[in-house]
């Protein structure tokens, strides 16, 4: 009997000892599957990690356009290239490279050239389990493509126009019969007004001098036209009819106004400024933002006679201007300054005066401009004749907003 338990118990140590290694190599694949499970776990983290660096460099950089240069800095600066990849090394992501171009997305406004900015990157997702077979690594990639301007938030806004008599002059004030700076301005306002969406933007139109009242808005300003309190500064009010078929209708009052308008006359900044916040308070919508796009060749020189002599709006315009223009930020709207060769050879357009022709003291146009703006990222400073396009369209992408698209888009 007890020969017999004795060989039951051996035989069982026996079975029990061969079942081990069936068990160690049955848990190598199961340890495996979990190790795989993890890694991959983590490498999804890992993806998502740097699909929100791709996202942020996207978006900074279509807020740029559309300067190719400067959305490429700004996009390697918030993704994961040119010392940023640090920001994805506590997420695991090793050997990460990016690649940011710009292209034209023709289903959205603002090719000009291009209205969208592609962010590709590409790194390795550390593992952890996987290491022991080997896989010290899973490659990861993403892309994010940002359109600016693009976005859907509705915005009225006012344009405030010098057209002057110095928009027919050179940059160093000679007469220029071709009306250069002019002709370069209302190019950029339409192109503006290409990268808007009549759907969601409405905008209307201010000029300084104003219309001598009774005359169309092609008629050229007399030299009394700031003298009159029935001269029209609001040529016109805010409407979204200035497109049609996803193009420039130049048939519409307002591209019309602005493909006729004439040059002539003095600069007075304040009233026109006034009369681009009244329209907005009249016809603005209550849920969209307020805007108003202020550009100007030079200095304030004038005022309205209906004021007295020792008004500032006569005495000091340039101090003035910026004086009604932060009355009109401290009720909400945002004011772009557009300054166009402020500062031409000789100083000329730089010079504050008041009515009488005396300089005055203590700020220039460039000053001016610069304090009638919002901030330092809604003022403008072109010193070349050329140019406006560009500037004009930096001033929709800052109004519409830029924002991620889907491919469906692109």
């Amino acid at each position: 009997m007890r020969a017999r338990g004795w060989i039951r118990s051996r035989l069982g140590r026996e079975e029990r000892g061969q079942v081990i290694p069936f068990i160690v190599i049955a848990l190598v694949p199961l340890l495996g599957m979990l190790g795989l499970t993890l890694d991959i776990g983590y490498a999804y983290y890992s993806q998502r990690a740097m699909q929100s660096s791709a996202d942020a460099a996207a978006l900074a950089g279509a807020a740029q356009l559309p300067s190719l240069s400067d959305a490429t800095a700004l996009s390697n600066q918030y993704g994961a290239g040119s010392g940023s990849k640090n920001q994805l090394a506590s997420s695991g992501v090793t050997g990460v490279t990016q690649t940011v171009s710009e292209k034209c997305v023709a289903s959205l406004p603002g090719c000009a050239p291009d209205n969208a900015v592609v962010v590709d990157e590409t790194g390795n997702a550390s593992t952890f389990f996987l290491r022991l077979f080997g896989v010290s690594s899973i490659p990861i990639h993403v892309e994010s493509t940002a359109c600016g301007p693009c976005a859907d938030r509705p915005a009225d806004i006012v344009i405030v126009f010098d057209r002057t008599g110095s928009m027919c002059w050179t940059w160093s004030g000679a007469p220029d019969p071709a009306c250069t700076k002019l002709n370069n301005a209302k190019s950029g306002i339409e192109t503006m007004l290409t990268a808007f969406d009549p759907s969601v933007d409405r905008v209307g139109l201010v000029v300084l001098p104003p219309v001598d009242s009774g005359k169309s808005n092609c008629t050229t300003p007399s030299s009394t036209s700031y003298d009159s309190t029935s001269s029209r500064y609001l040529v016109v009010p805010i409407t979204n009819q200035y497109k049609k078929g996803g193009v420039l209708d130049h048939s519409s009052s307002l591209v019309s106004t602005v493909d006729c308008m004439p040059a002539s006359g003095a600069t007075s900044y304040a009233t026109a400024l006034e009369q681009a916040q009244a329209e907005l308070v009249k016809d603005g919508r209550p849920d969209a933002l307020h805007y108003i796009v202020f550009f100007t060749d030079g200095a304030a020189n004038t005022g309205p006679a209906y004021y007295p002599n020792t008004s500032p709006y006569r005495k000091t315009p340039c101090h003035q201007g910026v004086a009604s223009a932060n009355t009109i930020k401290a009720a909400g709207t945002t004011i772009f300054g557009i300054g166009y060769t402020l500062q031409g050879v000789g100083g000329t357009s730089n010079t504050c005066q008041s009515y009488t022709g005396a300089t005055e003291t203590g700020i220039t146009a460039y000053q001016a401009v610069q304090g009638i703006a919002s901030n330092a990222q809604t003022f403008f400073d072109n010193e070349q004749v050329s140019g406006l396009d560009a500037v004009f369209a930096s001033v929709a992408t800052l109004i519409t907003g830029p924002r991620l698209i889907p491919n469906s888009l692109q």
